[in-house]
């Protein structure tokens, strides 16, 4: 080749190459910071969207430098490197060499500290699969706790990862206040200086410590960060971990005044919670549980002034369609529903829907002067309908209606005393003082008889009513074992036989 043109060829390589590294600094270059209080480099431009969207390690959390040079040293294959030891760790598992798998999970996160799920299934992994693995509750919670730990490191590393917050929260609410160890667990929990370090040893309760967590949570979530599931659920739980801890103070032997005191701060705080604007499903506006039964009151405002505008419409549209309805329909519905055949019931159904009168319809009947404040009178019932089934859809996703009332008969004075007599009915039962347990059983059935009468909602609605039967369906029994014992029968009547109706006693 010509020695000229061999020249000119490397020219045009290097002129070409000089653009393209400029480009390269322009775009790559790393940011900078300052020295002795000057500003610093923001970097290329790269950099400088990584740290505008957070994608950049500084934005997501804490740097470890081993992390980053593991990283470096991997040249590129971290993700094999990752899957690697990620195999490692299930082989320790199954092994159960605990060692090697508390090293190799230490090893992994080094590797993808910014790899969510990496922190969450071997977290999970730690405190729910590994801790089982043990027989002695000290070496279970021990494992539990290491989970939690681990977690709290993942946190550090990503800082805007809400659910990562949400699980240590879960954790200790769950692992700690719920398990079957929870006894052993909340004490030992309690005792642990070196999870707690300088908090409290009054707020060291499982349930307040995943309550502070899950208002952790609700702090990253408002500052931007990532949260997985819907708002109801999550900004409902640092209210019921406050009802879980008056519950669990109960059940240890706390009562009076302290447990009234607590049912009422979760009733406030669940009022709170009904209070908040949550997002309204499928649309973009929002919307606020504690709104159904005002709004329910101001759509029945708006039906009587439809109602108003042309007296007697409704019924004449109701008997109106009574006609057109076949004489077996009609059967069916003269028919009381505990005597209808199964088809009677059908054609009942399909005649009760046939016959009912909507406010658009009664609203288009309407003539003369008051008929376009009747229309508008319907667009403003469609409205709130639309909303009210929003809100019973959103209120039955947490229960609200149920733990709303829970918080409100808990903080009763009969309900605490009705739940302390029957604990220490309970601990005589315990001791075999079967003369003193059935004495406080009796007190404390009695007592229950005053709240139920004062809260007939708590037999009334096919949900509650399910929950208040298996609640005090357990403590019926425990009254007929002491019975049994005694050689005594059961009362007839019995002061709880609307519960016994929704119960089968299990002795």
């Amino acid at each position: 080749m010509n020695p000229r043109r061999l020249l000119l060829r490397k020219m045009i390589y290097v002129g070409l190459m000089i653009p393209l590294v400029l480009l390269l600094a322009v775009l790559g270059m790393p940011a900078a910071p300052g020295a002795k209080g000057a500003p610093g480099s923001p970097g290329g431009v790269l950099a400088r969207l990584r740290e505008q969207h957070e994608l950049s390690p500084t934005t997501l959390g804490d740097i470890d430098p081993t992390s980053e040079t593991l990283k470096l040293a991997t040249l590129g294959l971290r993700g094999v490197a990752s899957t690697i030891l990620w195999e490692k760790a299930n082989n320790y598992k199954a092994k159960k060499d605990w060692t090697n798998l508390a090293a190799t999970l230490e090893q992994l996160s080094k590797f993808q500290p910014n790899f969510v799920s990496v922190w969450r299934f071997q977290s999970w992994n730690l405190s729910y699969n590994v801790s089982v693995e043990f027989d002695d509750y000290r070496d279970r919670y021990h494992w539990v706790i290491r989970g939690l730990h681990y977690l709290d490191k993942g946190i550090r590393y990503n800082r805007n990862e809400a659910i990562l917050v949400w699980d240590s929260a879960y954790f200790v609410q769950h692992k700690i206040g719920r398990s079957d160890e929870r006894v052993q667990f909340r004490r030992l929990f309690k005792q642990d200086d070196d999870f707690h370090g300088s908090r409290p040893m009054a707020r060291r309760d499982s349930w307040l410590v995943a309550k502070e967590r899950f208002e952790d949570c609700l702090e990253v979530v408002d500052r931007g960060g990532r949260m997985r599931g819907s708002p109801l659920l999550y900004r409902s739980n640092p209210a019921m971990a406050q009802m879980g801890y008056a519950e669990a103070i109960e059940k240890e032997g706390t009562f009076g005044e302290v447990a009234r005191r607590e049912w009422k701060q979760a009733g406030d705080e669940w009022h709170a919670f009904g209070a908040l604007d949550l997002p309204r499903t499928g649309s973009e506006s929002t919307i606020r549980l504690n709104d159904y039964e005002p709004r329910q009151e101001e759509r029945k405002a708006l039906a009587a002034q439809l109602d108003e505008l042309e007296p007697g419409l409704r019924q004449r549209l109701r008997d109106e369609k009574l006609a057109a309805l076949t004489d077996e329909q009609r059967k069916a519905l003269d028919t009381p529903p505990e005597k209808r055949s199964t088809r009677q019931m059908d054609l009942a159904a399909q005649a009760e829907a046939s016959i009912q009168v909507g406010h658009q319809e009664q609203a288009r009947r309407i003539r003369g002067e008051n008929r376009k404040k009747a229309l508008e009178l319907a667009k403003q019932i469609d409205l709130i309908d639309d909303e009210l089934h929003s809100l019973r859809s959103s209120r039955g996703i947490v229960n609200f209606e149920y733990w709303r009332l829970r918080a409100a008969f808990e903080q009763e004075a009969d309900t605490v005393d009705a739940r302390e007599a029957v604990y220490r009915g309970q601990q005589a039962l315990a001791e075999t003082d079967l003369v003193a347990a059935k004495r406080l059983y009796e007190a404390g059935l009695l007592k229950w008889r005053q709240v139920l009468d004062r809260y007939p909602q708590l037999l009334a609605d096919e949900n509650t009513r399910s929950i208040t039967a298996d609640d005090l369906g357990e403590v019926i029994d425990e009254y007929r074992r002491v019975l049994k014992l005694l050689d005594e029968p059961f009362p007839d009547p019995f002061i709880l036989q609307d519960v016994l109706e929704h119960y089968q006693p299990s002795i």
